[in-house]
């Protein structure tokens, strides 16, 4: 006996459902390193803080003064145009390493597969059962 089952192809449609699951979940996990960071980093004047923002190439969390768009799809930047920021994250000849980026993305690694089973769900919602 056999039975018939009617096949439909979306492979065009998952892909592009892929793609906003990554594109989403990416820029979530920026937006987590984005916090800590501001958590992290030192406060003399609050600037260093303040400017710390997330980036994609179709969304982000800066003004005026931010960080440059990446201009591909998957990708996230998080960071500061403040110039003296990467010397408080490295530190100098003169001055020790107060790092907050590094350690932000640290934590946020944490979350990274909590937040695609999140988006997944959501954007395949109609697929799961």
């Amino acid at each position: 006996m056999r039975v018939k089952t009617d096949l439909k192809w979306d492979g065009d449609t998952i892909k592009l459902r892929g793609r906003k699951v990554v594109n989403k979940s990416v820029f979530e996990t920026g937006l987590i390193v984005e916090g800590q960071a501001k958590v992290l980093a030192p406060i003399d004047t609050g600037r260093l803080s303040a400017s710390i923002s997330t980036q994609s190439n179709k969304q982000g969390t800066g003004g005026a003064d931010s960080i440059a768009k990446p201009t591909k799809d998957g990708i996230v930047l998080v960071g500061t145009p403040v110039v003296y920021g990467p010397y408080m994250e490295f530190g100098t000849v003169k001055t020790d390493a107060q790092p907050f980026l590094r350690p932000a993305l640290a934590l946020a690694k944490g979350y990274v597969l909590t937040i695609v089973k999140k988006a997944s769900k959501f954007i395949f919602a109609e697929y799961i059962k």
